[in-house]
């Protein structure tokens, strides 16, 4: 007995994700990021870089390992891909991160995250009154918005 053409395609695909053939996320899962203007220590007004993985932790600050670079107008965050539990946790559950202030002031930047091989890249833009992103090729993070309000 022979099977139709157009079942046996459904069974490969439908067994393709079982086997990680169809991940589009290297290793390491989704990521969200926000470049935005908060009340930093000394409270002031500082742009701030903000990465949250899709997984939940016991304390609320885990943390993702990461090595940023800055230079001319050009942000570099790379990953390995694993999480550094802390020493001591701050009893809440949450995401791990990457809480990172950032000296660049109003203009255009390069933002790429760098991790398993693949590079994801965005645009960041800074004016008086907003920070925009805008991404060029992503593959395993996400920004929450496009657009984020300047402090004032």
């Amino acid at each position: 007995m022979t099977r139709p053409p157009a079942l046996l395609a459904f069974v490969a695909l439908a067994a393709l994700p079982a086997c990680g053939i169809l991940d589009a996320t290297p290793e390491g899962g989704l990521l969200t990021f926000e470049v935005r203007e908060v009340n930093w220590d000394p409270p002031t007004p500082r742009i701030v870089l903000f990465v949250s993985d899709d997984q939940t932790y016991p304390c609320f600050n885990y943390l993702i390992e990461n090595e940023l670079s800055i230079q001319d107008h050009t942000i570099r965050v790379a990953m390995s891909g694993d999480v550094k539990a802390p020493n001591i946790c701050l009893t809440a559950i949450g995401p791990a991160q990457i809480r990172s202030p950032l000296p660049i002031t109003q203009g255009t930047y390069a933002l790429q995250f760098v991790r398993g091989g693949l590079t994801d890249r965005y645009t960041v833009t800074i004016t008086a009154t907003t920070i925009e992103i805008r991404t060029l090729e992503a593959h395993f993070t996400r920004p929450t918005a496009s657009q984020f309000p300047r402090a004032t």
